[in-house]
């Protein structure tokens, strides 16, 4: 990136640092998901999850980690714009590779909702008990 000066001596860049949210359209985009599709993978609504895009919102730390695993990057890229960039899926050969990275990307978010899940059922359990 190169910098420049302004009339009033500030310095700024001459490309914009992207947002959070225009990271995860970003790669998005790029990675061919829908964002209905996306929505439903992460088990939010469609609003919610055009509000993180819009940088209206953000996602919580779960569904992010989930949303990293599914776009095939780091939380930390996502959040940073630093650490494992993911793979570009407009350069794979096969539909096969990009099939199975899909579907290992799926096992993680359900692995992650999963525990999600087990750590409610839990907490009820202990409610139930001590009722």
């Amino acid at each position: 990136m190169r910098s420049i000066e302004d009339e009033n001596n500030v310095v700024s860049t001459s490309e914009p640092e992207m947002t959070l949210g225009g990271r995860i359209a970003h790669l998005r985009m790029n990675g061919g998901f829908d964002s209905i599709d996306l929505s439903k993978q992460l088990g939010v609504k469609l609003e919610t999850y055009e509000s993180w895009e819009l940088d209206r919102s953000e996602p919580r730390i779960n569904k992010l980690v989930a949303l990293a695993a599914i776009l095939g990057v780091s939380p930390t890229y996502l959040l940073a714009e630093e650490g494992h960039t993911g793979i570009n899926t407009k350069n794979q050969k096969s539909s096969h590779s990009l099939k199975l990275i899909t579907l290992q990307q799926q096992v993680l978010f359900l692995e992650s909702q999963l525990k999600e899940n087990l750590k409610q059922i839990k907490k009820i359990s202990r409610a139930i008990n001590n009722l």
